[in-house]
């Protein structure tokens, strides 16, 4: 979602959006002559993807955020961490991802860290922040206009609009990591995942129909990239309380317990928001091979049994 400051995203007073299908009828009635009443200002097979799922509403925002040029700047640093992946594949005894262990934790935790993002910047509260008004608007109008808001921004756009997060995440790991080699590998996997992972799992959520690419339907019927039925079905219907992680939906099956429309309250929400963005990847480093001892203890110990019990089934 977008962070520019345009009055596209300010609130306003409440309007209905009508889809291009139901305004085309309404004309053609009046050219008619007739007075026809419709019924649905909602989408209907063809006018959208999802037509089932997505419907117009209310609206207190007079339209998306607008779309911004992208910089150079931004393709430098895409660049950037695009060689400082490779570079950790190539040079790594244990390769850019480590281990299956790791792989799947920054995967779920990924998809958790865009949740609790997201639920705090879902918040009209947000609004009323200096510093959070802009991307609070660009999450609060997407509700009203979700393909406006991604379809119309493009996916790289999309990947731009996580540049200061990024950023954030970077800064973070220098200040509180170890500056190890797990410190660089967990800070990438977070950028992979949730920057990268979210912009695009977002896009391709609400990106449509036989537009999308084979591999990305492959990745959203497995779940690695957020399906749309999941968060289309179910983010994007009133109150908008439920699904909140935007990579591939891990995350939702635990949170949706935690998090919603209303709680925690966004004191709480910032707070952590905030802790999870300066010691993440500090507090992950630390414990990834602490748990993969354990893990290899216990497997180990269990495999033992298994090898122990299985002659006295013969």
């Amino acid at each position: 979602m977008g962070k520019g400051a345009g009055a596209g995203g300010n609130a306003g007073t409440p309007v209905v959006r009508r889809s291009t299908r139901v305004k085309a009828q309404q004309r053609e009635a009046a050219f008619d002559g007739n007075v026809t009443r419709v019924t649905s200002l909602g989408n209907t097979t063809g006018d959208t993807d999802f037509a089932a799922d997505e419907r117009d509403r209310p609206e207190r925002f007079r339209g998306p955020e607008p779309v911004l040029p992208t910089k150079w700047w931004h393709a430098v640093h895409h660049a950037l961490v695009l060689s400082a992946c490779v570079a950790l594949q190539v040079r790594s005894r244990t390769g850019f991802f480590h281990s299956l262990f790791l792989t799947a934790v920054m995967l779920w935790y990924g998809d958790a860290y865009t949740a609790v993002l997201h639920c705090a910047l879902d918040r009209a509260e947000c609004l009323k922040v200096k510093i959070l008004n802009g991307a609070a608007r660009g999450f609060q109008a997407h509700h009203e206009f979700p393909y406006a808001s991604t379809r119309g921004r493009g996916v790289y756009r999309m990947v731009c609009d996580t540049h200061r997060i990024q950023i954030i995440t970077v800064a973070s790991a220098l200040l509180f990591g170890r500056w190890t080699e797990m410190t660089a590998r967990v800070c990438l996997m977070k950028l992979v995942v949730s920057a990268y992972g979210g912009a695009v799992g977002h896009f391709y959520a609400h990106g449509g129909g036989g537009s999308r690419p084979r591999w990305v339907k492959v990745m959203q019927k497995a779940h690695l990239l957020l399906p749309p039925k999941h968060h289309v079905g179910g983010h994007h219907v009133a109150p908008h309380g439920i699904n909140f992680g935007i990579v591939n939906g891990w995350s939702n099956r635990v949170l949706n317990g935690a998090l919603n429309d209303k709680t925690p309250s966004i004191d709480c929400m910032l707070r952590v928001w905030a802790f999870l963005s300066l010691f993440d990847v500090a507090i992950i480093e630390r414990l990834v091979l602490p748990a993969e001892a354990v893990l290899k203890h216990v497997g180990g110990q269990v495999l033992g049994e298994v090898k122990g019990f299985a002659p006295r089934l013969f």
